[in-house]
């Protein structure tokens, strides 16, 4: 037994690191979004992340049967689909509100347990619903009441997220997940470069700081973060997850207003302490009446 709770401290940890960075990513690339088009953005840094994961676990990653590497790619590609929408979420929205949006993850992963296995999670999630709508629409609406149309984006961004952990939670139990991680990384690549092509005229003249973007947020931003989530999730559940996971929202805000200036009004903040609230309803309450 207390070896089991080593191993799910062990993967809270794991996934708390992923959360910083995943907050700390949104940062970065809203710095650099000024020196590359997004879409180029994301497939640069899907190129340099599935030759990093590849180059260190891609023995192990050919030995998983072809169903295996299928799923996996097929999880990836809904995962740069994130990241795509988010990257061009960051030219019309902040970092802090992007991490907020898809902070909401949390309450949107049990619903879709729900969804799926016909268990009802609990009023306490009802209650946490309630309480991150409401502040996402604090962050979505402004004066006039009308949708800032990156936050838009960052709310399918979102969608996009929780339909990634709960793929994970599905196929990581009975795998390797080092392996799952290169598959993932290689699907989210063919998908990021495709769109670039497509969308985007070929980069030229990317600064030193662009590269420095990119190369962190490929190496450091997914490439580490995708195997860190898929060895922690063999050991929590989804909805776990999605609530240490949620802790990004803070991170990127905060470092957001640290390093790049950007604004935090009372309205903002307002709206981020009811999102905030939501996640700590789907945490706390089923903490306490345990005690």
């Amino acid at each position: 037994m207390e070896k089991n709770r080593l191993k799910v401290l062990l993967g809270d940890l794991m996934i708390l690191v992923v959360a910083f960075i995943w907050g700390a990513t949104n940062v970065v690339m809203r710095d650099a979004l000024s020196d590359v088009t997004p879409l180029w953005f994301c497939g640069l840094r899907f190129l340099i992340a599935s030759a990093t994961v590849f180059l260190f676990f891609g023995r192990r990653a050919m030995r998983i049967p072809a169903q295996g590497k299928a799923t996996s790619i097929l999880t990836g590609s809904v995962f740069i689909m994130a990241y795509l929408v988010g990257a061009v979420a960051l030219l019309y929205t902040t970092a802090g509100n992007q991490s907020f949006i898809i902070s909401m993850s949390v309450v949107f992963v049990p619903v879709g347990v729900w969804v799926f296995t016909k268990k009802f999670p609990g009023w306490h999630i009802v209650l946490s619903v309630a309480l991150c709508t409401a502040g996402m629409a604090g962050l979505v609406l402004d004066e006039s009441f009308s949708v800032n149309y990156g936050d838009l984006l960052c709310f399918v961004s979102m969608l996009c997220v929780t339909a990634y952990i709960l793929l994970v939670q599905k196929f990581v139990k009975d795998a390797d997940p080092y392996a799952l991680a290169c598959w993932q990384a290689f699907g989210g690549m063919v998908l990021a470069v495709a769109a670039a092509l497509v969308f985007e005229p070929l980069p030229t003249g990317i600064p030193l700081k662009g590269w420095l973007a990119i190369v962190y947020a490929g190496t450091i931003g997914f490439a580490l973060t995708v195997v860190l989530q898929n060895v922690a999730q063999k050991y929590t559940t989804a909805t776990h997850a999605a609530i240490l996971l949620s802790t990004s929202s803070v991170f990127g805000s905060a470092l957001g207003v640290l390093f790049i200036g950007e604004p935090m009004t009372m309205r903002i903040f307002l709206a981020s302490a009811l999102i905030l609230a939501g996640v700590v309803a789907a945490e706390a309450i089923p903490a306490l009446r345990k005690k």
